[in-house]
């Protein structure tokens, strides 16, 4: 359900930036306020608490910013506030980007590695998948450790696992179910 909510606001804002020929700016202002409130859990428990008035919401939302906010985004997220989504604006910020990669026909790969990936195998690794896809991709890395090795892939809703953890998880699930005579 979240997800739906999301895609409606994000395309919503879209047509809206579209109009006013502002997209790649709303596209980075929603990403930083997004940043903030997900590092802020004062600001978005202030935010998502339903005794705070929606004008005191967006005044606290301005104070932890530092800076003003654009006309449409400030509307933007008074219309969450007022309508009780602002709990999905994470959603919202993620579901513009992708839509504005989409128009722009690219899509943004999230791929989780052990260590770090060099340049090289950054580019490789895009290549190959941008091949796979027709598209142009964007890759987004996170190191997480604790894969022991391998990587995985993260395309929308698509994932690939070609991880460690991931062959040994997969093994024990194998061996569970194996029956024994």
């Amino acid at each position: 359900m979240e997800s739906a909510i999301a895609e409606k606001y994000a395309v919503a804002l879209l047509q809206v930036a579209r109009e006013q020929k502002t997209v790649d700016a709303i596209g980075a202002e929603i990403q930083s306020i997004q940043k903030t409130v997900e590092s802020n859990a004062d600001l978005k428990n202030t935010l998502e608490h339903p005794r705070v008035k929606a004008g005191e919401k967006l005044s606290a939302l301005q104070g932890f910013l530092g800076k003003k906010l654009s006309t449409t985004m400030e509307n933007f997220l008074m219309l969450l506030i007022v309508k009780k989504r602002i709990k999905h604006l994470g959603a919202v910020a993620d579901h513009y980007e992708k839509l504005l990669y989409g128009m722009r026909g690219k899509i943004v790969a999230r791929v989780l590695t052990a260590i770090p990936l060099t340049a090289a195998q950054k580019q490789s690794l895009a290549d190959k998948i941008s091949q796979m896809l027709t598209v142009s991709v964007e890759l987004r890395e996170e190191v997480k450790p604790g894969l022991i090795g391998g990587m995985m892939v993260y395309l929308g809703d698509q994932r690939m696992d070609g991880s460690v953890l991931g062959q040994l998880e997969r093994m024990k699930q194998r061996l569970v179910k194996v029956e024994i005579e």
